[in-house]
């Protein structure tokens, strides 16, 4: 019996392992969903993206709702990387230690660009922030990005 390769589900893969591969910090590891043009990216805050204040980060959410816009948007595009022409975000509320989930979805697409609209909540399904990013094709093939196509490479070899 031959396993059959899916294309779609093998570019979810090489995504993920390019976007883990640009974590800076240790302390995050989100859990992350991907399905076509949506994204559900969700990691428990702790101290470390907190201010002095002791409230989360401004930065921390912003990057949370832009991940998930990115990645929704990149599931959308299989050749090139998609790159953010425009982003901005709402915050609504304080936010203080916890466990939060970005959910980012296609809500218009066009030939050149797609929007993608995301929410952050936190564990109690409170509304945090909102966020609303255009995205387009950008000239770099995703073959071309080292981590992208190491996944790639790999899922590829008989073992």
């Amino acid at each position: 019996e031959v396993n059959e390769m899916n294309p779609r589900e093998d570019h979810y893969r090489a995504l993920l392992a390019f976007h883990r591969s640009t974590f800076v910090g240790p302390w995050i590891r989100p859990h992350i969903e991907l399905e076509d043009s949506q994204c559900s990216l969700s990691v428990r805050l702790n101290a470390f993206s907190c201010s002095p204040l002791g409230t989360v980060k401004e930065s921390i959410i912003f990057q949370l709702l832009y991940d998930a816009s990115f990645l929704a948007a990149g599931t959308l595009e299989t050749t090139l990387l998609v790159q953010c022409d425009k982003f901005e975000f709402f915050p609504f509320q304080n936010l203080t230690e916890s466990r939060v989930t970005a959910q980012a979805r296609l809500v218009y697409s066009s030939l050149k660009q797609w929007t993608i609209e995301s929410a952050l909540k936190d564990e109690w399904q409170n509304d945090i922030a909102w966020g609303r990013g255009q995205f387009s094709r950008s000239s770099v093939l995703l073959e071309t990005i080292g981590p992208y196509n190491n996944e790639l490479l790999k899922q590829k070899q008989d073992w």
